[in-house]
C-alpha cells in the first residue's frame, strides 16, 4: 500500500499552524485514524501519491505520523524513508501501531519512529498519543514562535544601535530596548572610567515613576564583570527570595526589596571590561531561556563594539574640528602675511627703483652695489610670499579652472620668458622636438606655474655653458594616452639620498645650499600638488655632477 499523506487544519485558536499525519495503514484503521484525529482538533485531508505528499508537507508544519506494522511491509519502507528525507519531515514524529507483534527496534530507528502502541485494542491509547504529541508540538511551535519574536526585538535594538555614533544615544537605546524585548521592570547600564569609552550612566524603568536600580560601586561591579567576562557567562538570579539559588552570592549589594530576579551581563571587548548592563524583574521569579540570555549577551557585544567605534568617530571628529579651526587661523595668518608685508616691500622695492634710477640725485658705485643686493634680496622675499600665498590655496584644495589648452603653446610661453635669463648666464635653453599639439583639460595659470619652476630650477641649477631642454609628446600607458612633458639639464645634479625629499616643504638639497644658490624650497612642492591636482605623476631622476631630467604626465584631452 503507497504511503498516504493527511494533512490537517488545525481548529484551535493557533490559526497560524497547520499539520500534517503520515499515514501507511489499512483502510479501516485509517478511518479510525481520521476519527481520533477529529476528536483531538484537526480535520485530515488525503493526498492522492507521494509527491503530492512531499509537495503539501513542505508547506505545513509537520507533526506526526501513523504506521501499521501489519502494512508497513507492504507498502515498502523505501517509500517512508524518502519521504523522511525531506527538510520538513526529517523530525516528524511517528507512531507505530503494532498490533500483537513484537515492534522490530532496529526497523523503527531506521525509520526514526518515537512511538508505539501495541496490541489489538489501540483506539484509546492511539488517541491519547495524537493528544500527547499535537500538545507538545503546539508548546514548541509556540516556544519557538517567542524565541523569533525575541530575536527581531533584540535585532532591533542592534540596528537601532548603528544607527547612531553619539555614545549617551546608545545606552538610551539598549535600556529602552532590552526592557521593552524582555519585558522586563528595570534595566541599568553603567560604564567604567576608561580611555576607550566615555563614562555614562542609563537607566529605564516600565513605570516611569519607579525609582529604578541603583548604581553598583564600580570596585565591585569591575569584579564582578572581569569574573563573569573570563567564564564567558552572564550572572542569572531567577528568584532573589530562593534560598537555594547559588548565584544570590554573586548579587551585589544594594539590590532594591522589591527585585525578584536579575541577570547582569559585562560590557567588554578584548581584556577591556567596559561596563555592565543589569536586568531586573519585580513581578515574581523568572525563568530565563538559554536562549534569552544569549539574545543579552548579543547585545552587549553590540553595544560594547559600538561605544568604541562611537568614542573614536567622535573623538576625530573633534580633532577634524580642531584641524579646521588651525587650517582657518593658517589660512588667516597667510592672508596677513600677504597684505602686512607685501605692502612694505612693494614700497621698499619700489623706492629702490627711483634710488637706482637716479631720482633721488646721483648714487656712487659702491652704493649702487650695496642697494642691489637689498633688491635681489626683496625679489626673494616677494616670492616667498607668492610660494607660501600658493601653498596655502593648494591645502585649501580650491578649484581649478579647467579649460581645454595647448602644452604645446603652454611650453613656448614659457621658454620665451625663461629665455634672457638663460642667456644670461651663457644656457643654451632649447625647446623641442614637441610632437603635434598638446592637449589637455587643466588650469593653464596652474600649469604655466609648474613648468616655470621646473625651468627656472633648471637654469638655476645649471652652470655657464651648460644646457636645458625642454621635450614634450604623447604617450600610451595601461590608463590610456598621457601628455609627457622633460626638463633635462646639464647642472649640477641631486644627490642621491636628497631625491626622495624633494618633495618635502622648505627641503633643499644639501649641494644647492653649501653653494649658496638662493631658493624657497617651496618649488617643487608646489609643482607636485598642482601635478597632483591634475590627475598627473612627477618623477625627478638625477645623476650629481651630470644633470637631472624631471618629467611630468598628464593625462590627455
Amino acid at each position: 500500500m503507497p504511503t498516504a499523506l493527511l494533512p490537517v487544519q488545525e481548529t484551535s485558536d493557533d490559526a497560524d499552524a497547520q499539520y500534517a499525519v503520515v499515514a501507511v495503514c489499512s483502510p479501516d484503521l485509517r478511518d479510525a485514524a481520521d476519527a481520533v484525529l477529529q476528536a483531538a482538533g484537526v480535520t485530515p485531508v488525503h493526498a492522492e501519491d507521494d509527491d503530492e505528499a512531499i509537495r503539501a508537507v513542505q508547506e505545513l508544519d509537520v507533526v506526526l505520523g501513523i504506521i501499521d506494522a501489519e502494512m508497513l511491509a507492504a507498502a515498502r519502507p523505501e517509500q517512508l524513508r524518502r519521504l523522511r528525507q525531506e527538510p520538513s519531515v526529517a523530525g516528524l514524529p511517528i507512531i507505530l501501531l503494532s498490533g500483537d507483534g513484537e515492534p522490530d527496534i532496529e526497523t523503527m530507528v531506521a525509520l526514526g519512529i518515537t512511538h508505539f502502541v501495541a496490541g489489538r485494542d489501540q483506539g484509546h491509547d492511539l488517541t491519547n498519543r495524537v493528544a500527547l504529541v499535537l500538545a507538545g508540538s503546539r508548546a514548541t511551535r509556540s516556544r519557538k514562535i517567542a524565541a523569533a519574536r525575541l530575536r527581531d526585538r533584540t535585532r532591533a535594538v542592534s540596528a537601532a544601535l548603528r544607527g547612531t555614533n553619539d555614545p549617551q544615544q546608545m545606552v538610551d537605546v539598549v535600556v529602552q530596548g532590552l526592557g521593552e524585548a524582555f519585558g522586563v521592570c528595570h534595566v541599568r547600564i553603567d560604564t567604567f572610567p576608561d580611555e576607550r569609552v566615555p563614562e555614562l550612566a542609563a537607566s529605564w524603568s516600565m513605570a516611569p515613576q519607579a525609582a529604578g536600580l541603583p548604581p553598583v560601586p564600580a570596585p565591585e561591579a569591575l569584579r564582578l564583570c572581569s569574573s563573569l567576562w573570563e567564564r564567558e557567562r552572564v550572572l542569572r538570579v531567577e528568584d532573589h527570595l530562593s534560598p537555594n539559588d547559588p548565584e544570590k552570592a554573586l548579587l551585589p549589594n544594594g539590590v532594591p526589596a522589591d527585585v525578584r530576579t536579575s541577570v547582569i551581563a559585562p560590557l567588554a571587548h578584548g581584556d577591556h571590561i567596559l561596563g555592565y548592563v543589569w536586568l531586573a524583574g519585580a513581578t515574581g521569579a523568572r525563568r530565563w531561556s538559554r536562549t534569552e540570555l544569549s539574545l543579552i549577551q548579543h547585545v552587549c557585544g553590540n553595544l560594547a563594539h559600538g561605544l568604541l567605534q562611537g568614542h573614536l568617530i567622535t573623538a576625530q571628529r573633534e580633532v577634524l574640528s580642531r584641524l579646521r579651526e588651525l587650517d582657518q587661523a593658517k589660512t588667516d595668518f597667510v592672508a596677513t602675511v600677504n597684505h602686512e608685508l607685501r605692502t612694505p616691500l612693494t614700497s621698499i622695492t619700489g623706492y629702490l627703483d627711483l634710488i637706482l634710477d637716479g631720482s633721488g640725485g646721483e648714487v656712487p658705485p659702491h652704493m649702487v652695489q650695496m642697494l642691489e643686493i637689498v633688491g635681489r634680496n626683496a625679489t626673494r622675499l616677494d616670492q616667498l610670499i607668492s610660494d607660501l600665498l600658493t601653498i596655502s590655496r593648494t591645502d585649501a584644495h580650491a578649484g581649478l579652472a579647467v579649460e581645454e589648452l595647448d602644452l604645446a603653446e603652454l611650453l613656448e610661453t614659457v621658454a620665451a620668458a625663461l629665455a634672457p635669463a638663460a642667456a644670461a648666464n651663457a644656457i643654451t635653453l632649447r625647446l623641442g622636438p614637441v610632437a603635434g599639439p598638446l592637449l589637455v583639460d587643466g588650469d593653464a595659470a596652474q600649469l604655466e606655474q609648474v613648468f616655470t619652476n621646473l625651468v627656472s630650477n633648471a637654469v638655476k641649477f645649471t652652470r655657464p655653458g651648460g644646457s636645458v631642454k625642454v621635450l614634450g609628446d604623447t604617450i600610451s600607458t595601461d590608463s590610456g594616452a598621457q601628455i609627457r612633458v622633460t626638463v633635462e639639464d646639464s647642472g649640477i645634479g641631486i644627490p642621491e639620498a636628497d631625491i626622495p625629499k624633494l618633495f618635502r616643504r622648505f627641503f633643499r638639497a644639501s649641494n644647492a645650499t653649501s653653494a649658496a644658490i638662493p631658493g624657497t624650497g617651496l618649488g617643487l612642492a608646489i609643482v607636485q600638488d598642482i601635478v597632483l591636482q591634475h590627475g598627473g605623476e612627477l618623477d625627478i631622476d638625477s645623476v650629481m655632477g651630470r644633470g637631472t631630467t624631471v618629467t611630468v604626465q598628464i593625462p590627455a584631452r
